[in-house]
C-alpha cells in the first residue's frame, strides 16, 4: 500500500525532475515530555498527524519513518514505509538530526539504490504543519536556488533582551541590548519554526553546522503554527490552538 502510494506520488514530481525524500523521525527516549511523538491531538497522535500530512504532499516522492522505538515504529507502520531500525548511536540525546538524515539517504542508496536529490526532515513535534508548509518550502529551496530551506517565525521575545550569567551576575547577550527600550525598536529577528527542514543532499554531505547554514532560505509561517511540542506547557498550548484549526 505505502508503495503505490510514493509511485503516485512520484509521478506527480516530474516536472521538477527531482527525488525528494521526506523523512518523519522519532527517537523512542524522548527527554522533557516522556513518549511524546504519542501524545494526540484530536484523537490521533503526533506520528499519525505527521505522516497524514505528508502523505497529503504534491513534492514528495517517496516518504519513510526513522526511529529506533519498536513501539513507534509499529504504529507508524500502519500508514507509511519505515524501511529500517535506525541504530542506537543515532538515537540519543547528542544525536545530530542532520546525521539521522544521512544515515536514511545512504541507506536507502546502498539498500534500495535510490539516491534523493533533496532530502526533507519533518519532526512530529510540530503538529500544525501542513502538507502545503512542506510543499512550499520545498518549492522555494528549488526555485530559489539555495542550499536549504527551513521554516522561520517571530520570536516570542527579543533575543537582545536576553541574558547570559557570568559569575553570580546578569549580562546581556548583546551588549545592543541595553540600548533598545521599545520592543518595536529592536531589530527584526527569526527563529526556526521547527516545522519543516529541506535540504539539497549534496549539501547535507557536507555540513558541519547546523542551519541556516551557507545559503538558507526560509519560508515565514504564523507563531501558533509553529508550535513544537517539547514541553507539558506546549502540550496544552496545542491542544487549545488545535480547536481553533479543527
Amino acid at each position: 500500500m505505502t508503495q503505490d502510494l510514493n509511485q503516485v506520488v512520484e509521478k506527480k514530481l516530474s516536472k521538477f525532475n527531482k527525488k525528494i525524500l521526506g523523512v518523519i523521525l522519532a527517537r523512542g527516549n524522548s527527554k522533557g515530555v516522556k513518549n511524546k511523538n504519542l501524545l494526540k491531538i484530536n484523537s490521533k497522535t503526533l506520528i499519525e498527524i505527521a505522516a497524514e500530512n505528508a502523505k497529503k504532499s504534491k513534492r514528495l516522492n517517496k516518504i519513510i519513518f526513522s526511529s529506533d522505538s519498536k513501539k513507534l515504529i509499529r504504529l507508524a507502520k500502519k500508514s507509511i514505509d519505515v524501511p529500517f531500525i535506525r541504530p542506537k548511536k543515532l538515537a540519543t540525546n547528542k544525536s545530530s538530526t542532520y546525521d539521522v538524515l544521512k544515515h536514511a539517504a545512504k541507506w536507502l542508496e546502498k539498500n534500495k539504490n535510490w539516491r534523493p536529490d533533496i532530502i526533507v526532515a519533518l519532526p512530529p513535534t510540530t503538529p500544525f504543519r501542513s502538507h502545503k508548509h512542506i510543499d512550499k518550502t520545498i518549492e522555494l529551496l528549488i526555485k530559489s536556488k539555495s542550499e536549504a530551506a527551513i521554516t522561520i517565525t517571530k520570536p516570542s521575545y527579543p533575543p537582545y533582551w536576553m541574558f547570559s550569567k557570568k559569575g553570580k551576575y546578569y549580562e546581556f547577550l548583546f551588549p545592543k541590548g541595553r540600548k533598545i527600550q521599545r520592543r518595536q525598536d529592536a531589530p527584526v529577528t527569526y527563529q526556526p519554526a521547527g516545522m519543516v527542514y529541506a535540504l539539497k543532499y549534496k549539501f547535507l554531505l557536507k555540513m558541519r553546522e547546523i542551519l541556516p547554514n551557507k545559503k538558507t532560505i526560509g519560508l515565514f509561517v504564523k507563531q501558533e503554527e509553529a508550535i513544537n511540542i517539547d514541553s507539558k506547557l506546549d502540550y496544552e498550548l496545542a491542544k487549545v490552538i488545535a480547536k481553533k484549526f479543527k
